[in-house]
């Protein structure tokens, strides 16, 4: 990459960020162009240049949470190992991303546009298949057939239960990763050690 691509490269990401900031401060909804400008402390037909339409920004901004999102968990989720315990870290890593990535990915979650609807679909039919892969190994220690425990699985770590867990039930974020990797080991393996949720997530029910 020579010097000009790589600059094009930087700007474009610093775009991408500043739009993230402000569209966990505002939403979608209400996301303009001038507002990243500012944000980015860039002139507005800077980022025309690189995004035409504010649709064209937004895409971008949900490509590279779910490309994020991809890469953590890509990384840090062993492929071999107690299956229990592979699922474990799986809710722990994916509950840090929903938290890292906050209120942006809530919002374009939440957006009604067709290239970010389709990157949704990717996002949770990518997680649909990691789920597949950790319970797979699992054999005849599930409780439920292969894909019922799949379907289960894919529910109890949807950004939406995150969601009600942090939002609705206030439990904090080690709480609510320990109650749903807890009801997940319970609830799906036979063999299943029941860890019991700490008494500080039970005190966060409401």
């Amino acid at each position: 990459m020579d010097v000009r691509s790589e600059a094009a490269a930087l700007r474009r990401r610093h775009l991408i960020e500043a739009t993230v900031e402000v569209l966990g401060e505002v939403g979608a909804d209400r996301l303009t162009m001038d507002m990243v400008a500012e944000r980015a402390d860039a002139a507005t037909r800077t980022v025309y240049n690189y995004f035409p339409t504010r649709r064209d920004l937004l895409s971008a901004v949900q490509a590279e949470l779910l490309q994020a999102f991809r890469d953590a968990l890509q990384l840090e989720i062993p492929m071999t190992g107690e299956p229990a315990e592979r699922l474990r870290q799986f809710v722990s890593l994916l509950f840090d991303i929903y938290e890292q990535q906050g209120s942006a990915l809530t919002t374009l979650l939440e957006f009604d546009v067709p290239d970010i609807r389709a990157q949704v679909r990717d996002m949770r039919a990518w997680r649909r298949d990691r789920l597949e892969q950790i319970l797979g190994s699992a054999s005849g220690a599930l409780r439920l057939p292969a894909g019922q425990a799949v379907a289960f699985a894919f529910v109890l770590t949807s950004h939406a239960s995150w969601q009600v867990l942090r939002e609705e039930l206030a439990l904090t974020q080690e709480q609510a990763v320990e109650t749903t990797a807890a009801g997940l080991e319970a609830g799906l393996f036979r063999a299943s050690r029941h860890r019991t949720p700490s008494t500080a997530a039970g005190r966060g029910v409401r």
